[in-house]
């Protein structure tokens, strides 16, 4: 699978997640790509550090490749249980900090990538103060755009094995609109979501 417009710069550490991704969870790899194009197709007003975000919505679902397929049932879908969604990104910030040193990425720009992994979906954990672990722009605008990634009709379709009742996904996807940080992004979700009602 190709990114369309991929900077050359990230083409190194794509050929090197791809792999990974397809040993996870089925689809993982199409939905870090979609992630990668709201990125690099974005035309609103924030300024996206693109060398952090980029490098976060390839990798951020990776730990998946640790988890045996049959405990894929416990990080995602309704038996998801917190520990699975906790595994996942720890497994996924080691595995990202052994990709990002193996092709000598910027140290520093690295360690905030990795920090993004290990806490991207903490909003999920019950218990979180999400102002505390969302403490910067880059987890926040990662965040929403993870999120925003949910709220379209091929992922709802993408989900139809886990989630056999679309009612029950829609409900729970709308619960979830109240996650976001940025107004942007929030909105975007809002309308969206209507469209997936009709």
């Amino acid at each position: 699978m190709k990114i369309n417009h991929l900077p050359k710069k990230y083409q190194k550490l794509w050929q090197k997640c791809r792999p990974l991704l397809k040993q996870g969870r089925p689809g993982d790899d199409e939905h870090a790509k979609e992630v990668v194009d709201l990125i690099l197709n974005y035309r609103g007003k924030l300024k996206l550090d693109k060398d952090i975000l980029i490098p976060v919505a390839m990798m951020h679902d990776i730990g998946h490749s640790g988890i045996l397929p049959e405990h894929f049932k416990y990080v995602t879908g309704p038996e998801k249980i917190a520990n699975g969604k906790l595994a996942h990104m720890l497994i996924g910030a080691k595995i990202a900090n052994d990709i990002l040193a193996a092709i000598k990425y910027d140290k520093k720009k690295s360690k905030e990538i990795v920090e993004i992994i290990a806490i991207h979906d903490a909003d999920q954990l019950e218990d979180i103060k999400h102002e505390e672990i969302y403490n910067t722009i880059n987890k926040k605008i990662f965040h929403d755009l993870d999120s925003l990634d949910r709220y379209t009709e091929k992922r709802i379709r993408s989900l139809k094995k886990i989630y056999k009742d679309r009612r029950e996904l829609i409900k729970l996807l709308d619960s979830y609109s109240d996650n976001f940080f940025l107004k942007e992004f929030k909105d975007e979700a809002k309308k969206r979501m209507k469209k997936l009602i009709r």
